[in-house]
C-alpha cells in the first residue's frame, strides 16, 4: 500500500529535514535548561551535620540498641534453626519440623515487629528533623534560587532519572552545604 501523500517525495530529503528539526529541538531544549535545577528534599533534610548527629544519637541510644541486638540475635537463631531444618530434613519426625517451621515463624513474626519499631523511631526522628530544618532550608533554598537566577526548581523525588552528579542541576550538595554553614552561626 503505497501512501499518496508522500508520492514524489525524495525519502532523503524527509529524513534530513526531520535531522535538522529534532536539532533545532533539542538544541532548544538544553539551552532552555538553564534555569533548571533539581533538589532531593530527603537527602537535604538527612544530609546535614544536625541530621547526622541526630542519628548517630538515636543509633547510640540504649534502645534502639536493644531493638537493633535484639532484632540481630532473633534472626541469628531463625537462621540456624532454618539451617537445622534443612540439613536435618530427613532424620526429624513430621512433629519436630512442625515445631522448627511455628519457632522460625515466631521468630520471623518478631523480627518484623521489631523492625516496624526500628523503623517508627527512625521515621520520628526524620520527621523531627524536618520540622526542625525547615524554616532554615526554605530560606537557603529561596536565596539560591535568587542568587543563581532559578526559573524552576524540581524535587528529586518527582524525576524519573536526572545526572546527579552534574552541579549545575542537581543542587542539594551545595543546599546542604549552605544549611550546615547557616546552622553554624
Amino acid at each position: 500500500m503505497e501512501m499518496i501523500f508522500l508520492k514524489g517525495v525524495d525519502m532523503k530529503k524527509i529524513k534530513t529535514f526531520l535531522f535538522f528539526i529534532s536539532a533545532l529541538l533539542f538544541g532548544n531544549i538544553s539551552f532552555s535548561l538553564d534555569g533548571i535545577a533539581v533538589i532531593d528534599y530527603n537527602a537535604i533534610f538527612l544530609g546535614t551535620d544536625l541530621a547526622r548527629e541526630r542519628i548517630d544519637d538515636l543509633r547510640e541510644s540504649a534502645d534502639y540498641k536493644d531493638l537493633t541486638d535484639e532484632a540481630s540475635s532473633k534472626d541469628s537463631e531463625r537462621i540456624k534453626l532454618a539451617e537445622k531444618l534443612k540439613k536435618e530434613e530427613s532424620t526429624l519426625s513430621d512433629s519436630e519440623k512442625e515445631d522448627i517451621v511455628k519457632k522460625v515463624q515466631t521468630l520471623f513474626q518478631s523480627i518484623q515487629l521489631l523492625s516496624q519499631q526500628i523503623q517508627a523511631k527512625e521515621q520520628e526522628l526524620t520527621q523531627k528533623l524536618q520540622a526542625d530544618q525547615a524554616e532554615v532550608v526554605q530560606k537557603v533554598v529561596n536565596e539560591l534560587i535568587k542568587a543563581k537566577k532559578i526559573k524552576m526548581l524540581l524535587n528529586a523525588q518527582a524525576l524519573l532519572a536526572f545526572d546527579r552528579t552534574d552541579d549545575k542541576i542537581n543542587l542539594t550538595p551545595e543546599v546542604v552545604d549552605l544549611i550546615n554553614k547557616e546552622q553554624k552561626k
